[in-house]
């Protein structure tokens, strides 16, 4: 339909539906058409003065409308209208959908509808407990039509095995792997957390990398990085390691120094320093990583990570277990040595960090102030190996 006027449309009126559509309330109405229905849309009209000076078009757009209202998807409201120069004229006012069939059918949604009604109901008879999640995301509902006999068997399985202690991989359910759970982790998030008793779900563990925790599945384990720079230290000649946490945390080797650097191939770089491992960082999280290694705590420890406001942050975070640890090459000196090799921080973090030592804390506002430019950044990486203390800096 065209006109002339800037009135609505069979076209607008579609739109209309499709937000609808979009944001599920739609198919929430095809469930509980008694809430949403009759559905009625005000159209855009023409007012008293395009109805005189257009009168010719307004009587073609209310003829418009008139036949398309008889193919019988909707009914029409009509005003009337008394007119000084044009008498009483009857305009249409409303689109008036009675049923969610007729608004569905209006967009060609009707199918799609119908596909998820079995969903939804299928899904109801399985977990009833799922009503409220359903119709508050019945687009979800509908994306994973395909895929709800083994979302349904995924959840049978882990409520009646809660917190089964076996990886993803040793899952044994017909039609369902590895990859199907992993690929389907935030939606199983979502589905997990109203299906299965709070026993079943540790609340403290979230996001997808806590996914096999929350719900009580095995996952791989942390593990620690590090280089026994001392080789009469070796383990059994082998002075590059990577173990388990809980085995780390047990260690306890025959040094004296640890060196913690952020920067993997530096840790690789590092020359032979008598007494003395370095540990591969691993950005934030270190806390979580070093702090149940109580052998540690009577290390002298040293910490090198960049010159920014995240550097610093991991810092504060490390000495949250190991309040003893030193910051290695992080001091205004060798940011000043090195200005020229200054870069920029992305996004810098503007925390308050109570466990850095007063220098450390004046050159960390001093970033965050712009003394140095606008988030500055000197990656560790960029800092020369010569430029560390003569103790760690010859080999043996």
């Amino acid at each position: 339909m065209s006109t002339s006027g800037p009135w609505s449309t069979p076209d607008d009126v579609a739109a209309t539906l499709r937000k609808r559509w979009e944001k599920g309330e739609l198919l929430r109405a095809w469930q509980q058409p008694q809430v949403h229905f009759p559905l009625r849309l005000p159209l855009k009209k023409p007012g008293p003065r395009q109805l005189l000076e257009q009168f010719p078009q307004a009587r073609e757009w209310a003829r418009q409308w008139q036949h398309e209202a008889s193919r019988g998807d909707f009914s029409l409201e009509w005003e009337s209208r008394n007119h000084r120069q044009l008498g009483r004229n009857e305009i249409p006012s409303a689109v008036v959908f009675e049923t969610p069939e007729q608004a569905l059918g209006f967009i060609r949604r009707r199918r799609q509808a119908e596909r998820f009604s079995a969903c939804f109901h299928a899904l109801l008879a399985a977990f009833p407990e799922l009503h409220d999640w359903a119709l508050a995301y019945p687009l979800t509902v509908l994306e994973h039509h395909d895929n709800w006999p083994r979302l349904r068997a995924v959840m049978h399985w882990l409520r009646d095995n809660p917190r089964p202690g076996i990886y993803l991989r040793q899952l044994d359910i017909p039609g369902v792997d590895t990859k199907f759970i992993e690929g389907h982790r935030k939606l199983l998030t979502q589905l997990f957390d109203r299906v299965l008793p709070e026993t079943a779900i540790d609340p403290n563990a979230t996001g997808a990398s806590q996914f096999e925790r929350r719900y009580g599945f095995a996952s791989k384990p942390a593990t620690v990085r590090f280089r026994i720079l001392d080789a009469a230290h070796t383990l059994h000649g082998l002075s590059d390691l990577q173990i388990p946490v809980h085995e780390f945390n047990t260690l306890n080797p025959a040094i004296g120094t640890v060196l913690i650097v952020e920067n993997d191939i530096t840790a690789l770089a590092f020359p032979p320093v008598p007494d003395t491992i370095v540990i591969f960082g691993q950005g934030y999280g270190v806390d979580r990583l070093l702090g149940g290694a109580n052998w540690l705590q009577d290390k002298p420890i040293y910490y090198w990570g960049d010159i920014d406001t995240h550097g610093f942050a991991i810092l504060n975070q490390l000495r949250s277990v190991l309040p003893h640890t030193r910051s290695l090459l992080m001091d205004a000196a060798t940011l000043n040595a090195h200005q020229w090799l200054i870069g920029t921080e992305p996004k810098p973090t503007h925390h308050q960090l109570p466990n850095l030592t007063e220098a450390e804390q004046a050159l960390y506002h001093a970033l965050r102030n712009g003394d140095y430019g606008e988030q500055p950044r000197l990656e560790q990486e960029r800092i020369p190996l010569s430029a560390l203390p003569e103790r760690f800096a010859h080999p043996l």
